[in-house]
């Protein structure tokens, strides 16, 4: 009676190591600082590229955001003065408060399903999660009544830095496992003596 309630013991405790396992992989809230949000996509009109449900296409933002100037796909607000401009990020300053600027922003953005709002202390990151060329846009909160938008090409730092946070993520969990298993083989050996012959 009593190496079976051991051995429940034991089938419980791996039970929740898998189970932690499991649930492990998921992503976790990032901060408390942040918020994460998505803008509610519209699908009044249906666009190149584009699938129905939750099994849509990924496209790039080009093919949906509003005609007018734009940087890599981004939409780029007029009547700004481009601070700086290379090949990797394009600065651009703006005499509007930061509400209105990122009102204009999630409208240009409304009907490209794939970008998550990130509203930081200092910050608003919109995060392009598609196939567009460009990575985030941010928008400053500091300025008082000038905004300063800055939008981030695409890179393989940011790329290759999230596939190795995944990889090390599956590790962790096997290790968790090994762990477990490695403990529960130790009390049944220990509980669980074999007889002489």
């Amino acid at each position: 009676m009593k190496k079976d309630r051991i051995g429940l013991i034991i089938a419980a405790t791996l039970l929740f190591v898998f189970a932690l396992g499991v649930h492990a992989p998921k992503a976790a809230p990032e901060s408390n600082k942040e918020s994460v949000q998505t803008v509610p996509v519209t699908q009044q009109e249906s666009s190149p590229g584009t699938g129905k449900g939750s099994g849509q296409l990924v496209f790039d933002s080009a093919q949906v955001i509003p005609k007018g100037p734009q940087w890599l796909g981004a939409p780029i607000m007029p009547d700004g003065t481009t601070l700086k401009q290379g090949s990797g990020r394009l600065s651009t300053d703006y005499n509007l408060p930061y509400t209105q600027v990122l009102t204009w922003y999630q409208e240009a953005l409304n009907k490209y399903p794939h970008t998550k709002y990130r509203d930081w202390k200092e910050e608003m990151y919109i995060e392009d999660q598609g196939a567009s060329k460009w990575h985030a846009i941010i928008i400053s909160k500091t300025g008082g009544p000038k905004t300063t938008v800055t939008i981030v090409k695409d890179n393989w730092t940011w790329i290759i830095a999230t596939l190795f946070v995944r990889f090390a993520g599956v590790f962790v969990v096997l290790l968790v496992l090994w762990i477990g298993l490695n403990i529960s083989g130790y009390a049944m050996k220990r509980f669980f003596k074999e007889d002489k012959k």
